[in-house]
């Protein structure tokens, strides 16, 4: 059985903060519901989706700096680099926050209605906000009424899923959208690139995680699962395997499956429920859904 490993950085501590606005850091290092690489590091969501720390291995964890209140929630964060982007809700508006590990680069709005922002590969970032998907912070005047989008790496094609829960393209050149595939009922399709190819990832409804290709809409059903992370250098996809009692997870695991469809599980520890898979650094990351305790899982 692996023995994981609570990372020594989340411990109870205390950051000063220059902005009087912000709360008193007190953070024993449960909590997290999100997680995503960031630079060296991890950015982490914390319950109640009231705030997003920076981890690092050695350091202490720290807060965006942004006013963060009880009244304010936020959308998973994405990354590229040493940037990371989030749409924040506060004071009933909604803003999209661009930072690095120790600072707010941009803050764009306030908007009426804004949607989680991502990174294509140049490092350009696309986000929906009132109606408009944005490129940069400045609308692109195509409309556009979601949330959660991704965009390949060129920038060129927007995937999304409709309210018939069918992942639709959206070609940013001329504004037309077409649906790509459907026979699931997908949510949060993922643009990846692999071999100088493109593919997209998909959980669904169902349990499964369904591998699309952009070219034709043909879907692959790879593995039963959910939290779908996609490895660059093993090209292959990080998920968990979970239960639950209708109110709450009772058990949880770490797989890996290739672009072929073959499975191998990572984590062996019933006592630990691991969620929302990564890599950050080279190492594999999960969340216990038990405590919200950041778990590193040593490689096999």
């Amino acid at each position: 059985m692996n023995i994981l490993i609570v990372l020594s950085i989340l411990s109870l501590i205390s950051v000063p903060m220059e902005d009087s606005e912000l709360p008193e850091f007190q953070y024993d290092g449960a909590g997290l519901v999100l997680i995503t690489p960031f630079g060296s590091g991890i950015a982490a969501v914390t319950r109640r989706y009231g705030s997003v720390l920076y981890l690092e291995n050695g350091t202490s964890a720290r807060y965006i700096p942004w006013p963060w209140n009880e009244s304010g929630c936020c959308s998973a964060p994405s990354s590229h680099g040493n940037s990371a982007a989030v749409c924040v809700s506060s004071g009933g508006s909604e803003y999209i926050l661009l930072f690095s590990p120790d600072s707010v680069l941009e803050v764009y709005g306030p908007y009426g209605k804004g949607g989680r922002p991502v990174f294509n590969s140049m490092g350009n970032l696309w986000f929906t906000a009132d109606g408009y998907l944005h490129k940069n912070g400045i609308s692109t005047g195509i409309e556009l009424e979601l949330h959660t989008i991704s965009v390949d790496a060129s920038g060129t094609l927007v995937a999304f899923c409709d309210s018939s829960d069918r992942i639709c393209i959206l070609n940013t050149d001329n504004g037309k959208v077409s649906v790509l595939a459907f026979g699931y009922r997908f949510y949060d399709p993922l643009f990846v690139t692999f071999e100088d190819n493109q593919l997209i990832i998909s959980p669904t409804l169902e349990g499964e995680i369904v591998k699309v290709s952009p070219a034709d809409g043909i879907c692959t059903s790879l593995a039963e699962g959910s939290h779908p992370f996609w490895c660059y250098d093993r090209e292959s996809i990080l998920y968990s395997v979970t239960s639950d009692d209708g109110i709450r997870i009772t058990s949880g695991e770490i797989w890996l499956v290739s672009l072929d469809g073959v499975s191998q599980q990572i984590t062996f520890t019933p006592e630990i429920h691991e969620i929302h898979p990564i890599v950050a650094d080279g190492t594999v990351y999960a969340i216990d859904a038990t405590s919200g305790f950041l778990i590193a899982i040593p490689d096999r």
